[in-house]
């Protein structure tokens, strides 16, 4: 098998360390360790009062939902559907963030006395965005007002058949806009260029829930009620991979708290279903935990079952539709797993020196191959694209890497493909069978002119290099003070050189596909710290037994319960990256 290149032919950029002098300011006027110090001013966080905001992310910080361009227009019009009884729709997308805001609006609404029903469109039926199907059952069922979450902004036609339908539409969306707007009542987009609001990288939920603000204040409601729907907030933020700074931060924040204090009954019977024992800390547990269970009813079946389990409030129902899910799953990792083996057969027999790679087969199950191509990326650090043959026509997603923008590069081939979209990071298409050899010459043309012709290589971005001295489970507590982590707020990553395994590296997991090793800095008489390297289990026969390694990697911490004792937790490394001692120095 194709062995994972990240792990010893990766570039590792340590950012810039902060003036000493800054460091001790911060700590003196903040009350600050050096680690934390040294790591906000890296990010950016220098003043008293930035890093104070920073730290203690308040509800009171965010801003008013009225500066955003058309909300006044959009609550007035939702109040009166409200006071005059008129059937609203619910249409959201079918993935994490379109399904969360749809409960949450579809929930609120009903409970200030609003007529609601939801729809979410059909993944493979009715495809991305608002559909001319769900403006035709709008218009059957006689729905007055529609409202849009996660998507609408560049739904022209269904739109516009809308307006003519008679349909007022409210989009709440966060794409980037065309230059023009679609025919609409209201556009709730952070993104239009005509738009004041000030943070402009909410999720489509963070839109939605900024309208549900808006008619909380119309309707003289308390805001306590509609902080409480700032969970599913949250769980939009982890798994849709919004910056997690501003307002984003305060409300996965303060969405986590919620998770922690309450579960919806939906929630928790997901977590049950799991065999998950604790509410998400971290919107790491929600991108690894509840963010992939949600998404695997669109990709496996109809995500309007996931609406339908968040909205539920009989616990033994709630229960029964997350077994349900669970099963969606599990069965949603078997096909993961069918195709990703079968993909890889197929890579293994690809020129190694092509710049992008490209793989296919009949039938592939569409929901799993942008799963797939991500896995690519893992064995050959490479813009991957996988494809499903149906019927002639191949149908897939692209990923990738630092340094390729995908969406520029299928432009290069536009003339080949029957559609696509997306952005710089991850794309759709399609194309005919007949054409995928010319396809692939000309992808790989058009990538390797963006690398210069040069493969390129992982970037592990690190903080700062550490001693193993420095790592304690107390270092850890002070890191989760910048918590919540992710991307505009990266879990810091650290450097240990020169460092052994006293034992001979394990594989754990299924397949073996997990790297265990116990590391020691030689020349230091202290313990020893157990490291995991996920998805690392074939580099176990190329690290030898007390042969110096540099490791880049995160502090995480571990508890367990050994039998007959109590609750036990350790300070535990994630491994980001393994070189040969010195060889990213």
């Amino acid at each position: 098998m194709t062995t994972p290149l990240q792990l010893y032919n990766s570039s590792w950029i340590v950012k810039e360390q902060p003036n000493p002098d800054a460091v001790a300011h911060l700590m003196q006027n903040a009350g600050l360790t050096h680690l934390v110090a040294s790591l906000l001013i890296q990010r950016g966080f220098e003043e008293q009062e930035d890093v104070l905001g920073f730290l203690n992310p308040a509800l009171s910080a965010m801003h008013h939902s009225l500066l955003m361009k058309d909300m006044k227009e959009a609550v007035v019009r939702l109040h009166q559907a409200i006071e005059d009884e008129e059937r609203i729709l619910v249409y959201g997308d079918y993935d994490v963030d379109g399904t969360t805001a749809v409960a949450m609006v579809a929930s609120y609404l009903e409970g200030v006395g609003g007529q609601v029903e939801t729809y979410i469109p059909h993944r493979y039926e009715e495809g991305y965005g608002v559909s001319l199907e769900g403006v035709r059952f709008a218009s059957t069922n006689r729905f007055s007002l529609m409202i849009t979450l996660d998507c609408g902004t560049k739904d022209f036609e269904s739109l516009h058949d809308a307006a003519e339908r008679g349909i007022d539409v409210i989009v709440c969306d966060h794409h980037l806009p065309e230059d023009t707007l679609p025919e609409a009542f209201a556009v709730l987009n952070p993104k239009r260029s005509d738009c004041p609001y000030p943070f402009k990288e909410l999720s489509g939920c963070g839109v939605a829930f900024k309208l549900l603000q808006s008619l909380a204040y119309r309707m003289d409601l308390p805001e306590s009620g509609i902080y409480e729907e700032l969970d599913l907030v949250a769980i939009s933020i982890g798994a849709d991979l919004v910056d997690l700074k501003g307002e984003n931060r305060i409300m996965a924040s303060q969405g986590l708290r919620q998770l922690r204090k309450r579960q919806r009954p939906g929630i928790l019977a997901l977590m049950r279903a799991a065999d998950i024992h604790q509410a998400p800390q971290t919107i790491r547990d929600i991108s690894f935990t509840l963010g992939p269970r949600i998404n695997a009813a669109g990709r496996m079946d109809h995500a309007q079952r996931v609406v339908d389990l968040l909205m539920e409030k009989s616990d033994s129902r709630a229960s029964e539709m997350a077994r349900e899910i669970e099963e969606m799953n599990h069965r949603r990792r078997e096909v993961d797993e069918a195709t990703t083996n079968e993909a890889l057969i197929q890579l293994e027999r690809a020129p190694e020196d092509s710049f992008c790679n490209i793989v296919y087969g009949t039938d592939w199950h569409r929901g799993v191959v942008g799963i797939v191509a991500s896995r690519m990326i893992e064995h050959r650090y490479r813009p991957s694209v996988v494809l499903s043959e149906e019927n002639g026509v191949l149908i897939g997603s692209a990923r990738s890497v630092d340094g390729v923008d995908i969406h520029e590069a299928l432009e290069a081939c536009e003339d080949l493909l029957l559609q696509f979209g997306g952005h710089t990071m991850a794309a759709g298409l399609s194309l005919e069978l007949t054409k995928l050899d010319t396809f692939k010459e000309r992808l790989n043309d058009a990538v390797k002119t963006q690398l210069n012709g040069a493969h390129p290589k992982p970037i592990i971005r690190c903080d700062r290099e550490v001693h193993i001295s420095e790592l304690s489970l107390e270092a850890l507590k002070e890191l989760e003070q910048l918590e919540p982590f992710g991307p505009g707020n990266a879990t810091p990553v650290f450097i240990l050189r020169n460092v052994v395994s006293v034992r001979p590296p394990r594989t754990i997991g299924n397949q073996g596909r997990h790297l265990k090793i116990t590391i020691r800095d030689p020349e230091f008489d202290g313990p020893t710290i157990d490291a995991i390297g996920w998805n690392m289990g074939e580099m176990a026969p190329q690290i030898k037994q007390n042969k110096p390694i540099d490791l880049a990697f995160t502090l995480v911490k571990n508890t367990w319960k050994p039998r007959g004792w109590q609750n036990r937790t350790e300070l535990n490394l994630h491994l980001r990256a393994i070189q040969p001692a010195s060889a990213g120095a």
